[in-house]
């Protein structure tokens, strides 16, 4: 028997991402294997990282947006996205 992966959590943590997040976010979304949610843990950004998490969030329906104000480390933030995962199988 050949188990197959119907469904899958991704967790990413991000924390002043402005000049990069935009890029890592539209390089989840637009894998040809869609069927996912993607969980974004926002460690705290002071920069513009809300506002752009919060765009994707309203565009896409896979998209979660988790604010973390502790201003944990970036493994933590990792934690605690996948402690909110739905899924058995996550990346």
């Amino acid at each position: 028997m050949h188990n197959q992966i119907e469904k899958i959590s991704v967790v990413m943590s991000v924390k002043n991402g402005e000049k990069y997040v935009t890029r890592a976010i539209e390089s989840i979304l637009n894998q040809t294997f869609d069927n996912f949610e993607f969980i974004i843990v926002n460690n705290d950004s002071n920069d513009h990282t809300p506002e752009i998490l919060s765009t994707f969030e309203r565009k896409d329906s896979r998209v979660k947006i988790i604010k973390n104000s502790n201003n944990e480390k970036p493994s933590a933030g990792r934690m605690r996205g996948i402690k909110e995962t739905k899924y058995d199988w996550f990346a």
